[in-house]
């Protein structure tokens, strides 16, 4: 069970720009980008960008055999940096809805009606329909974040979703009615600039990094929930998420080695992104890998 507090909301306000963002290959399967081309070095601001930094990245794949002792995956290690310790931290996204339940409640700043933060918990209303009587749900900050909390949490985010949407529709329809319907505004691209942009998908945060040039995109690199999950120990020796959650996990499964099926490893690394059913594998030893495949549209899993 991966044990930690949710740190990413909060660190991503203190620097919209996402300066502290690094990007380390650990063990991927790339080159090194440290004596490529700097797109930036400076922001607007005069703050200084590390070459690390998204906006400097530079992909080059390197294809190679796969080695547990080396590189053996093509997911990068994003990490934040802690300009206080110089620690470069591996912050996962908490599988989304634990995360965004949990800065909400904390924050105690939500009350839109049906949706209400009170600082240890979030409550939800969902009003009466013509089949269900009206219903209301309360997610208390649990202990920890691990693999039941992360699926409770995505439980309750159907009911947080729910709410959020309807107050939505009720704020559209106002513009509406009021006569504003106008729904985006002219814009020029520049010929020179750099940009980014941090917003929350389903399954955790998701970051947008780029530079233009010349009216053109010079380099983008877009962050979603995966990497920061799925990303292998960094050049430091830190875990990613996934792989921190997994180790020291009890295996209650009965099947013996010949049939085993990795059941209490796929359930922790699922909590955190159920988008991933089929991209977990297992090396099981002796040239074995074990492949889960999952089809959605017809709930067939092999």
């Amino acid at each position: 069970m991966y044990l930690v507090p949710i740190y990413n909301r909060r660190i991503a306000a203190l620097n919209r720009s996402g300066h502290g963002i690094r990007i380390l290959l650990g063990h991927s399967y790339y080159e090194d980008w440290q004596n490529a081309e700097t797109f930036v070095k400076t922001d607007p601001l005069g703050n200084p960008v590390d070459q690390r930094h998204p906006w400097n990245q530079t992909t080059i794949p390197k294809p190679q055999k796969r080695d547990f002792n080396g590189n053996y995956t093509w997911v990068m290690s994003p990490r934040w940096y802690d300009k206080r310790t110089g620690d470069y931290l591996a912050l996962d996204t908490g599988g989304g809805p634990i995360a965004r339940l949990w800065a909400t409640a904390l924050a105690g700043l939500v009350d839109i009606g049906y949706v209400k933060a009170t600082g240890n918990s979030v409550k939800m209303y969902l009003p009466k329909t013509a089949l269900l009587p009206e219903v209301e749900f309360e997610w208390k900050i649990p202990q920890w974040s691990n693999t039941i909390e992360r699926d409770r949490a995505r439980t309750y985010f159907q009911a947080y979703a729910a709410a959020c949407a309807l107050y939505f529709v009720e704020q559209a329809l106002k513009e509406l009615h009021a006569g504003h319907t106008k729904v985006w505004s002219d814009f020029k691209v520049p010929d020179e600039a750099i940009g980014c942009g941090f917003h929350e998908a389903v399954r955790g945060v998701l970051s947008h990094h780029v530079v233009i040039r010349d009216g053109k995109i010079a380099n983008y690199h877009p962050y979603p929930p995966t990497p920061w999950n799925a990303n292998p120990r960094d050049i430091y020796g830190t875990p990613g998420p996934y792989e921190d959650a997994v180790q020291g996990t009890p295996i209650f499964e009965e099947n013996g080695p010949d049939k085993f099926k990795g059941i209490d490893i796929m359930r922790a690394v699922r909590s955190f992104d159920p988008c991933l059913p089929c991209g977990v594998h297992m090396y099981l030893g002796d040239g074995k890998v074990l492949e889960a495949r999952h089809s959605p549209m017809f709930g067939l899993q092999l």
